[in-house]
């Protein structure tokens, strides 16, 4: 807010005196500090879908869904502004998923084989049916120790299979002059397990909208339970969270018109110990710059005018300027903090 007033002497006066302006230049200043009452909290709505069309109504509708919910619990929001709208094509590489439990089932069996000659035989034998390891025992050398691995998605055919094996074994060594009572299990457990079975396929094209909008929400106790809400219909926090206040621009009128109030104040002080008197105001504005170079140069009542002219001009095209010019953005916090607003105004007076 840029406020500029420039009182100039009738076009007469100009001609009636030559005598310079007895000036003083004052500043007076005033501050208050606010809480916030208001957040601005930056949204996106995410939806994804090899249908165009299907995306978009998703999209749309936990939009919907969400206003809905605020209406329902009475939250007060002041508006809701999409700000950027937008659709992305992607391709990805899909896989067809297929959880499964597996079931493993391990059988250890023990084998006395007294003839070395058998040795051979035995070790044929075990890798004609894939038996895991065949080992020795570390003091009786004539016993040997056997591992049979075998699996299925079904628990009972893990086992029955297993012990189809160890029966196929045992019979194959009873053919070969091994008595039967010198093979015999020892122990055999059943584990489960999950499985994924990934089967790559062709690739997939997918239609990604993005919805980015702005909500304004009036009370700043209830960020959580809008993010809550928010986080319902799968819509999530876009960047940050704005802090401000709603009656920022009276706030700040009030401020000016007390920094004012404390110039007039302040000349009056100063001028009351002499036989002046306190004039009314030449320039008021928010800078200081323009009173010092007054004050500094010696200006004649006609050169003191035109400095005013080209003043308030140069004044006006700030202005234009301001206001053509994107305000710049809030500083974001995620945690509501005291803004505190300063007005300073600048006044030169005319001493009488």
């Amino acid at each position: 807010m840029k406020k500029i007033i420039l009182i100039l002497a009738l076009i007469f006066s100009v001609f009636a005196f030559s005598e310079p302006i007895r000036k003083i230049s004052v500043t007076g200043n005033a501050e208050k500090e606010v809480m916030p009452d208001i957040a601005k909290i930056n949204f996106r709505v995410y939806t994804k879908s090899e249908d165009l069309k299907k995306a978009g109504q998703e999209n749309s509708q936990n939009m919907e869904n969400f206003k809905s919910e605020l209406r329902r619990k009475n939250i007060s929001v002041g508006s809701i502004e999409t700000y950027n709208y937008y659709t992305q094509k992607t391709t990805e590489r899909d896989t067809a998923e297929n959880k499964k439990t597996e079931y493993y089932t391990t059988l250890y069996f023990a084998v006395k084989v007294t003839d070395l000659t058998k040795i051979p035989d035995l070790i044929s034998l075990s890798e004609s049916n894939k038996i895991k390891s065949l080992k020795s025992d570390s003091t009786d050398k004539s016993i040997y120790y056997g591992e049979i691995n075998r699996n299925s998605g079904e628990k009972a055919t893990a086992i029955s299979e297993t012990f189809k094996v160890y029966d196929n074994v045992k019979s194959q060594l009873s053919r070969l002059g091994i008595n039967s009572n010198d093979i015999s299990v020892y122990s055999y457990s059943t584990v489960s397990k999950e499985t994924t079975d990934n089967k790559p396929l062709k690739n997939k094209e997918y239609h990604n909208i993005y919805n980015n909008f702005v909500l304004e929400l009036k009370d700043i106790n209830k960020i959580n339970d809008v993010i809550k809400i928010a986080e319902n219909n799968k819509i999530n926090v876009q960047g940050s969270i704005a802090f401000d206040i709603s009656n920022k621009e009276q706030i700040e009128s009030e401020l000016y018109n007390t920094a004012y109030e404390q110039t007039k104040t302040k000349a009056a002080s100063i001028l009351r110990s002499s036989e002046m008197k306190l004039g009314d105001p030449l320039v008021v504005s928010e800078s200081i710059s323009y009173q010092n170079q007054a004050i500094m140069e010696d200006y004649n009542y006609r050169q003191q005018i035109a400095a005013d002219e080209d003043y308030a001009s140069g004044a006006m095209m700030r202005v234009a300027a301001e206001k053509a010019a994107p305000a710049p953005k809030p500083q974001v916090d995620y945690k509501p903090q005291v803004i505190k607003l300063t007005q300073n105004v600048s006044v030169l007076f005319e001493m009488k």
